[in-house]
């Protein structure tokens, strides 16, 4: 409404989601009841858009943590979603396997398949042989899925689950979003970009 009454013709929205799911359709159904208003409104993808959305994060992220060492296993805690988007989280974890970083893997919060959830994604680093692990959030911001569903003391916490399996010698939690990495915020650039140049 403040846009239509400062007289902006042209509209481009670029999401800060992770996948193309519920919220982003919620998203854009938002925007698109003002299209009358608007002589173009454009749409940025979400950060994994396709396949090559997905390498180019990966390297992102891995490069990210170069100097993990082999005996670590890093284990990135996704929201999750029970849109069919959510298998975006599988073709993940088999990108970075196919890239060679073994010692990857990818959980979510919440949605399917359940072989994301906390207990599966244990039994994974634990049949790798992972006595170390860090625990990242695959999301943009760091907030309460964080610092709670991850990081947090209560009993199921993903730090407190890892902890209560008895299986690893430490567990480290890092309280830091996607969004904080330098190339991660060039790909949504690059996405806003191509949003602009869209006819």
């Amino acid at each position: 409404k403040q846009m239509i009454t400062d007289g902006i013709r042209e509209v481009v929205v670029q999401p800060t989601h992770i996948l193309d799911g519920i919220e982003n359709n919620i998203m854009k159904e938002e925007v698109l009841s003002y299209k009358e208003s608007f002589d173009k409104i454009a749409f940025g993808t979400p950060l994994l858009a396709d396949s090559k959305d997905e390498s180019q994060a990966i390297n992102a992220v891995t490069t990210e943590f170069s100097d993990l060492k082999e005996t670590e296993a890093l284990v990135f805690m996704g929201h999750g979603t029970s849109h069919t988007a959510n298998v975006t989280y599988d073709q993940m974890q088999t990108q970075m396997e196919n890239l060679g970083f073994k010692n990857a893997f990818i959980g979510t919060v919440e949605g399917k398949p359940e072989d994301t959830a906390c207990d599966k994604v244990i039994e994974k680093v634990k049949e790798a042989g992972y006595k170390n692990v860090v625990l990242r959030p695959l999301m943009v911001v760091a907030g309460d899925h964080a610092n709670n569903d991850m990081a947090g003391d209560d009993d199921d916490s993903w730090k407190s689950q890892f902890e209560a399996s008895g299986a690893f010698d430490s567990i480290d939690t890092q309280i830091a979003g996607l969004g904080e990495i330098q190339a991660i915020q060039q790909l949504y650039v690059a996405h806003t970009q191509a949003a602009i140049d869209a006819e």
